[in-house]
């Protein structure tokens, strides 16, 4: 395997949304949330816990979910929202942007909603990849431990990248934390933060070869003392 540094796992990293079937051995995958594991923490406080799904499991979470999207299709007991309300401008178009490129990759064109909502169900099954996760806290933390989990999170996706594997960070799983919680047994003291898919990329496939644009360094960094 080809060693790369960090700076270039953060450049070539992307949010893959199609996958092969070449299954993630769970031995790889443990080795990938232990390694995250030294990211930091408020005192080394670790808040993060990780559900790991496969198989049968996987398949049950999606059916459950498409069906209570049916009627449902704000989520069921959401526990954090994506986005705040009244989201304003320049974020707004970013976020507006965003969803073009993806589009216009895969030639769905902005007056087809039944091809647009097929492809945002796709969510709901992490594309199809061999392994989802589910980040939750409890419910008993406050916003500092948000950063620490997604301290945690850019680890996991930036260590799956080194080991060969691609990742999807996946805030649609906080919509449906009630279903998740029912299909998991977990207890409501757990709060679903995000999903993430995880398996081998489809090379081929044309929603894999977005390129999403990024701000200059000018906009969002201002030097004080320099």
């Amino acid at each position: 395997m080809t060693k790369i540094s960090v700076s270039e796992a953060l450049v070539r990293r992307q949010s893959v949304r199609e996958y092969t079937q070449q299954s993630v051995p769970a031995d790889l995958l443990l080795e990938i949330l232990e390694i995250a594991s030294k990211a930091p923490s408020g005192g080394n406080v670790q808040p993060w816990q990780v559900h790991a799904l496969s198989g049968e499991v996987k398949n049950t979470l999606f059916e459950k979910t498409i069906q209570q999207a049916m009627n449902n299709p704000a989520g069921v007991d959401p526990d954090i929202p994506i986005y705040p309300a009244g989201l304003a401008d320049p974020w707004r178009s970013r976020r507006t942007d965003c969803g073009e490129v993806m589009y216009a990759a895969l030639d769905i064109k902005r007056d087809d909603k039944v091809a647009r909502m097929q492809q945002g169900a796709k969510n709901l099954s992490f594309f199809d990849a061999p392994v989802g996760l589910i980040f939750t806290l409890d419910r008993r933390f406050c916003e500092a431990q948000m950063i620490d989990l997604g301290l945690y999170i850019q680890s996991v996706m930036l260590v799956a990248d080194e080991k060969g594997l691609a990742t999807c960070p996946q805030a649609v799983w906080s919509m449906w934390a009630g279903v998740v919680r029912d299909v998991l047994g977990l207890d409501y003291s757990e709060m679903v933060m995000v999903g993430m898919a995880m398996g081998y990329a489809n090379p081929d496939a044309a929603v894999n070869q977005l390129n999403q644009p990024r701000v200059a360094v000018e906009e969002f960094a201002t030097l004080h003392g320099f």
